[in-house]
């Protein structure tokens, strides 16, 4: 009856059912006097049940059904079909010997599978196979190993190798966990398909890190994971896994050496974003607080310019340590100089302040008109010292020479010495105004008098060029200077000389030195000496009247006088 309510219920099963009721009933009449009671030998699992004291351990007396008598047997099954679990708890394996038929001898396979095992649709287990899980071999994932308490199946009777029972569905029921318990959720079970799912292991479809407690953002989302989550210690051996959880990440230096030491403080956010660390938040760092306070034109100056592209921590000990050195002190023994702020300050470069009482404690303190001079006047560009230009962008010499007049200024006199070697420009000039000139002539070869002492520096000293002076090697006579209106009439015979001082003096151009009487072969005397020279001296030509003749002239009264004098009385 159990059996017909049984095939009512499931139709699809009512044909097989019925073949294995045959099968039985002609076994029945084939057989033996004994078989008569029993249709055939039990399968080796059911195989101590055997013999006709034993047939109402399966058998209903009366009519030899089964329904009911398995379950009192297999306890494991009437506790899944209670719970509601698995293939066994389905409406259409209510009864057993649906799928299971015995009597068909020792070594018959109880389990019946319709369409062959390898069509067997998973799903009606309860658990539908999917992704990878559908390409494996039910022996598999059916094996001892995944079992969950496979010492009680073999208690009842079980074949551990055979049999389709004792696994569960979770994850962790076949798979190791490999994260170590790490998302462990409700009763220690790790809640795997919260990030992965049954296509792959990897990659981890399900996982969204925005759903965690650290956000990625910024460079953060660009990070290995492996570059925060570094491996935990292994476990009995199994491998390595990812720290995922209860790591520390409320501040940033869990993860980031704090390049500041703390100097700054511990919120790393007030000054840097995830997007770039090297992209400042100008209005929430305070550079007050590093070791280099910037004031003056140093707070308007981009962080690269000091930092460069790697914001790297430069040294700032010396204004060097960033600025090119504008007047290579290093190349001068004179490490005063290196000190920039005796001159400079943060406000600018330029003006220096260096001042006058600052150049006096040098080793050329400004006098005379020398303060008055701009300092790239002396000062040259180092690249550029003969242009006398002062390009502020260029290196300056703090340390020209200045031993000597010319270390400075042009010498307009062609680079003459004195006769003692030493500079000759302090013995003439000053540094009040170099035009003072106050040279004594007097020290000279040529002491000036007279008419001299008047004269311009220039009216004896000239040269080819107007802007140089040759004063060694300069004429010191009359005829050097002076062109010889007597055409060389008076000069000496023997040496051609002229002595223009025999008649001449430096107070004026009259011959005061000259004596008629002494100086000539014609003496005056009488009427002749209140004669103006010019009744004698005639021009020797008529262009040029101021040019006398002076010698030879005659000295008999005949070549003046056209005839002879008249007297008193007639006579002589």
């Amino acid at each position: 009856m159990a059996g017909s309510q049984s095939a009512i219920r499931s139709p699809k099963w009512t044909t097989r059912s019925t073949i294995a009721r045959l099968a039985a009933g002609l076994a029945l009449l084939a057989a033996p006097a004994f078989a008569q009671l029993s249709p055939g030998d039990l399968s080796r699992p059911h195989a101590d049940l055997e013999g006709l004291r034993r047939c109402g351990s399966c058998h209903r007396l009366g009519d030899r059904e089964v329904a009911g008598k398995c379950l009192e047997c297999h306890q494991e099954i009437a506790a899944m079909r209670a719970g509601g679990r698995g293939l066994h708890a389905a409406d259409e394996y209510e009864d057993c010997v649906d799928c299971h038929v015995e009597h068909q001898g020792r070594d018959y396979d109880l389990v019946h599978w319709p369409g062959g095992r390898e069509n067997f649709d998973h799903a009606e287990t309860g658990h539908a196979l999917a992704g990878a899980h559908v390409r494996l071999e039910c022996h598999q994932c059916h094996a001892v190993r995944n079992m969950t308490a496979p010492g009680d199946l073999r208690a009842t009777g079980k074949d551990l190798a055979r049999t389709y029972l004792g696994l569960a569905t979770a994850c962790a029921s076949c798979h190791d966990d490999v994260h170590q318990g790490q998302f462990a959720s409700g009763g220690d079970v790790p809640a795997c398909t919260r990030c992965h799912d049954e296509s792959a292991w990897k990659p981890v479809s399900g996982f969204d890190h925005d759903r965690t407690a650290f956000v990625l953002t910024g460079r953060h989302a660009q990070v290995e994971c492996g570059r925060c989550h570094a491996d935990l210690p292994a476990a009995d051996g199994a491998p390595a896994t990812p720290h995922f959880t209860g790591l520390e990440f409320a501040t940033c230096t869990a993860c980031h050496a704090d390049p500041h030491a703390g100097a700054l403080g511990s919120d790393c956010t007030r000054c840097h974003t995830t997007g770039d660390w090297r992209q400042i938040i100008g209005e929430g760092f305070d550079h007050g607080l590093t070791g280099y306070p910037l004031a003056g034109r140093h707070r308007d100056v981009t962080c690269a310019s000091c930092h460069g592209g790697d914001r790297r921590k430069p040294a700032h000990g010396a204004c060097r340590d960033c600025h090119a050195d504008a007047h290579d002190a290093g190349a001068v023994d004179r490490p005063r100089l290196a000190v920039c702020k005796d001159c400079h300050g943060v406000e600018g470069f330029r003006p220096a302040r260096f001042g006058l009482e600052d150049h006096a404690r040098t080793e050329f303190p400004l006098r005379g008109a020398h303060p008055a001079m701009p300092c790239f006047a002396c000062h040259d560009p180092l690249a550029a010292a003969a242009s006398r230009v002062a390009p502020y962008d260029r290196a300056t010499d703090l340390t020209p020479a200045h031993d000597r007049c010319v270390d400075c200024h042009r010498d307009p006199h062609d680079t003459q010495p004195r006769a003692d070697g030493a500079d000759a420009c302090l013995g003439c000039h000053t540094e009040a105004s170099w035009r003072r000139v106050d040279f004594d002539h007097g020290t000279t070869a040529f002491p000036l008098t007279g008419r001299h002492e008047g004269g311009a520096c220039r009216s004896c000293h000239a040269g080819a060029d107007a802007g140089q002076l040759p004063f060694a090697g300069a004429a010191k006579t009359c005829a050097g200077c002076h062109e010889d209106v007597h055409q060389g009439v008076f000069a000496d015979a023997t040496t051609g000389r002229i002595d223009c001082g025999r008649c001449h003096v430096t107070t004026d151009w009259l011959a005061e030195n000259f004596d008629h009487d002494r100086d000539s072969r014609f003496t005056l005397r009488g009427g002749h000496e209140s004669v103006p020279c010019r009744n004698c001296h005639l021009p020797l030509v008529e262009e040029r009247p101021s040019l006398l003749r002076y010698k030879p002239l005659p000295v008999d009264c005949r070549s003046c006088h056209a005839a002879e004098p008249a007297t008193a009385g007639g006579r002589p």
